[in-house]
């Protein structure tokens, strides 16, 4: 039975060890999200910050758009889910807003309809439209700092 043990042991670290590497190599890949992802304004260093009200000045641009999200929706039955936040006024006279896709939805820690709902933040990505009204896709939470 002594002998056995050294054995076993030594599979015991091969699986541990491989399991490690290829948990690595997983995260690595974008399948397994990293821990808690925050804002970093280093990342932007390049980027005009403007409120709400401008946005639409900066289409086409990367910037950071900052202001008051004073009504959000998920939109459930609307095709790729989507999450709105409205800055400064509600829909559909709102400045500027941005959307989260169902398909990122699980990157959050809580809903992004409640979680900003009622609160000051910035967001950082690439300045679109949609329907006349400058948005920007928000994929992850780090593209967010709530104040």
């Amino acid at each position: 039975m002594g002998s056995r043990r050294p054995r076993s042991r030594r599979l015991l670290f091969a699986i541990v060890g491989v399991t490690v590497l290829l948990l690595f190599f997983i995260r690595r890949a974008g399948l397994i999200p990293d821990g808690e992802e925050r804002f970093n304004p280093a990342d932007y260093d390049d980027v005009v910050w403007v409120v709400a009200e401008d946005a639409a000045q900066y289409e086409g641009e990367r910037a950071i758009v900052c202001g008051e999200v004073v009504n959000t929706t998920f939109a459930t039955e609307t095709g790729g889910q989507p999450t709105y936040l409205n800055f400064e006024r509600p829909y559909p006279d709102q400045p500027f807003d941005a959307v989260i896709w169902g398909r990122d939805r699980d990157r959050f820690p809580s809903p992004p309809e409640f979680l900003y709902a009622n609160r000051s933040i910035c967001v950082a990505g690439r300045v679109t439209s949609h329907r006349n009204v400058p948005r920007i896709e928000v994929r992850t939470p780090a593209q967010i700092e709530a104040h």
